[in-house]
């Protein structure tokens, strides 16, 4: 039989229903704003073949109003207003689409594709960015055998990680399949992938999917990797088909064509990866069997394919129960022992697996056990909390209170990227990952800085409260995130008297735009030691043609940060829009922050879209953009750019305790500072990190910035550049950003309690 896809046009109801009980396996989609299909559905309606109308539009709509302004507190009527909208002169009735499920002989009455998709992965975010989302929706995936498979393909639906999902299973349910295959036993006799495409159709209507009911053959296999025509081929394959020689098959034709190739075996949760996109002359199955083919297997006796069955599940690796239960295969069992829970597990982990291929992630080829039941068994008793240790409890207040100042530090789009634990007395520091950029190595290069600002924040804090503070950076290699260990001590001589304490909840940023055209004499001797006494380098520019200058580049720099795709969308999440939004997350910059003028304003609100910002990125557009640096860098006193020796993890960290020494100086001198690391981050992208998602244009544009950037400011090749900044004589700034409270940062375990 050949694939079954889904028709182009709106299916016969009637020739559809026909087979409905055996073979119907995709819902017909009626749109009412087209006649024919109106007419069609009506037919339907009034031949009683509907047993159930399902009609929640309003309740969808409701959500999906909601969910677009998630930091609005709609009333009633408003929301009734934005459906009427959504509506666009519609009747509920005629708006969205209706979908007729031939099996169940349900009619639902649903939102249009695109919003339905929007609301269906809304919770996804952030876990799976909306950037994310999208491009997961383009991918194709062939999926070979729907027991274990059944689980992989559901939770593929249920994240939406798919553009086209194509089936393959010959089978058909057997009462002993369902130990692990969510499905009813009216299910019985129906086959696989007939009851997948029902169970994900279910979830959503508007699904994609390929049916090869025959199972993968070596007739089939082809057109189930390659499709039908140019651009259709498959983006990863994934094998949990019981067949020695598809298994086999499949890894051939894979490597051939270049794809990766998942399987997993649902025994210690291992999941095989085989990145054949990456390494074509990679050995089938990691070399476990040697060099038997797919045309030799069926020729070998059945011993020998029971071995070959042994080395892929791995015969050190195997569990015990497994493998008792493969040497009983066809003598007092009839088939591989599998369970529930396992083979759920196994659709995590692939569905998991599967985001990382496609999104470009880290994934090597090897092998993966996620076994739960080994990690159940070492489960141990968290110690249990003593009240009696009333000091701890202080220590612990008093380092919380030490943290408090610690956070008070800048960072990157305010993104805080930092987490402190404290126990056994000592407070460590990570770098928490998921915070802003984290997990690129350009997000890791300025949140160590933010971190040596939080440090520099700690040491002065503990000082003034009687507390010795000895930092030790990066104390081991068993985790990476961990930054610095803290060694609180008492201070010999007592509390210290540090005039720049003050001053770490008064420092701010100031955009706004300066009253005086020259600096201080003696504000440039104060802030040129502050640099040098924590071991880096300040150079100031005065120059009023110089100061033109970098105004130009800083201004090129802002347009390319919001023009660039691969910036848009993160500079767009830094950006809180209300104040009520900003209170919520406690983190990123207001928009009026950033928005020095009304033009500013309108610019940034028009730029929220992706397509707004294409238009000006391919035109080479967006002037506009750069007025406000050109405008800020005339206003100044003088454009600062701080260095350090060195490019290592240590140095950044070091650079951010400088930074925030010269930033606390400025403030208890009254000179306003306001960062311009737009460009430094630009030419860190460049120079440091292979290009940063900019094209070769851009890369050269950013390396003629570079080399008008050396009029004002010359760097060493072995420094790294901390902070670039605008320093002025300007009114206080009139908002401050928000930080996370202190408990959504630190933690410390309570007193263990005393065994009697």
């Amino acid at each position: 039989m050949p694939a079954r896809r889904l028709p182009k046009t709106l299916a016969p109801w009637r020739e559809v229903l026909a087979s409905a009980e055996r073979e119907s396996w995709f819902p017909l989609i009626f749109d009412r704003s087209v006649p024919a299909e109106a007419e069609a559905m009506d037919e339907l309606m009034n031949d009683g073949e509907v047993v159930y109308i399902h009609d929640m539009l309003e309740a969808q709509l409701k959500d999906l109003v909601r969910s677009r302004t998630p930091s609005k507190n709609y009333t009633d009527d408003e929301v009734a207003q934005e459906i009427v909208r959504l509506l666009a002169g519609q009747t509920p009735q005629d708006y969205g689409r209706w979908a007729f499920y031939p099996w169940s002989r349900r009619m639902v009455h649903l939102l249009p594709p695109d919003p339905f998709i929007e609301l269906r992965s809304d919770r996804n975010r952030n876990k799976i960015t909306s950037e994310e989302q999208a491009r997961l929706r383009k991918i194709k995936i062939a999926l070979a055998g729907l027991s274990v498979g059944n689980a992989v393909a559901v939770t593929l639906a249920l994240e939406g990680v798919f553009g086209e999902l194509r089936l393959a299973d010959f089978d058909t349910l057997d009462l002993s399949n369902m130990n692990r295959i969510r499905c009813a036993v009216h299910h019985l006799g129906l086959n696989k992938a007939i009851i997948a495409a029902r169970q994900i159709y279910e979830q959503n209507p508007y699904a994609n999917l390929v049916l090869f009911t025959d199972g993968v053959t070596p007739d089939n296999i082809g057109e189930f990797i390659d499709g039908t025509g140019p651009g259709d081929r498959a983006d990863i394959v994934i094998d949990e088909c019981d067949s020695i020689q598809i298994k086999l098959k499949l890894r051939e034709e894979a490597r051939a064509r270049r794809l990766p190739v998942l399987m997993e075996t649902s025994d210690r949760g291992m999941l095989d990866i085989e990145r054949f996109d990456l390494e074509p002359d990679r050995p089938i199955l990691h070399g476990l069997v040697g060099s038997v083919t797919s045309d030799q297997v069926n020729t070998l006796p059945p011993p020998a394919r029971l071995g070959l069955i042994l080395q892929i599940a791995g015969l050190h690796t195997i569990s015990p129960r497994l493998a008792a239960s493969l040497l009983e295969l066809n003598l007092t069992l009839k088939g591989f022992s599998q369970l529930g829970s396992d083979v759920t597990l196994g659709g995590a982990t692939t569905t998991t697996a599967v985001r990382r291929l496609a999104l470009g992630m880290p994934l090597a080829s090897g092998r993966v056990y996620i076994d739960v039941s080994s990690q159940l068994a070492e489960v141990t008793s968290p110690p249990l909390p003593d009240a009696s240790h009333p000091r701890r409890l202080r220590d612990i207040a008093e380092v919380r209170e030490l943290v408090q100042y610690a956070i008070m530090a800048p960072s990157h789009g305010n993104d805080q990227p930092w987490r402190f634990e404290y126990g056994d007395g000592v407070l460590r520091v990570f770098h928490d990952a998921e915070r802003g950029g984290g997990r690129e190595e350009i997000g890791r290069h300025w949140a160590l800085v933010a971190i040596g600002g939080a440090l520099a924040n700690l040491q002065i804090a503990a000082g003034v409260k009687g507390r010795e503070a000895n930092i030790q950076l990066f104390p081991g290699k068993q985790d990476p995130s961990l930054v610095a260990e803290v060694r609180l001590g008492l201070r010999a001589g007592g509390p210290a008297d540090d005039p720049l304490f003050e001053e770490i909840p008064r420092r701010n940023t100031n955009r706004g735009l300066g009253t005086r055209a020259h600096l201080s004499p003696v504000h440039v001797q104060a802030l040129t030691a502050a640099a040098r006494d924590s071991g880096a380098k300040l150079q100031l520019c005065t120059d009023r043609a110089l100061l033109g200058e970098l105004g130009q580049l800083i201004g090129e720099a802002e347009r390319l940060r919001l023009l660039t795709p691969t910036l848009h969308g993160p500079t767009m999440r830094q950006i809180r829009w209300s104040e009520a939004e900003a209170h919520d997350t406690q983190d990123g910059i207001r928009v009026e922050a950033l928005a020095v003028t009304p033009m500013d304003f309108a610019a940034f609100q028009l730029l929220r879209s992706t397509d707004v910002a294409k238009v000006l990125r391919d035109t080479n557009g967006g002037r506009l953009l750069m007025m406000s640096s050109v405008q800020a860098l005339a206003s100044s006193a003088a454009v600062g750019l701080l260095t350090i020796p060195g490019q290592s993890p240590t140095a950044l960290v070091r650079g951010g305790q400088a930074m925030q020494q010269l930033w606390l100086t400025a403030s208890a001198l009254g000179v306003a500072v306001h960062p311009l690391n737009t460009l430094i981050d630009m030419f860190a992208r460049v120079e440091r990190f292979h290009g940063g998602g900019f094209d070769k244009r851009e890369i050269q544009r950013f390396l003629e910035m570079r080399e008008r950037f050396t009029r004002a400011f010359t760097v060493a090749l072995a420094d790294v550049e901390i902070l670039l900044f605008r320093l002025s004589y300007a009114d206080p700034a009139p908002l401050r950003t928000l930080r996370r409270p202190v408990d959504a940062v630190f933690s410390a375990p309570l007193p263990e309690k005393k065994s009697p």
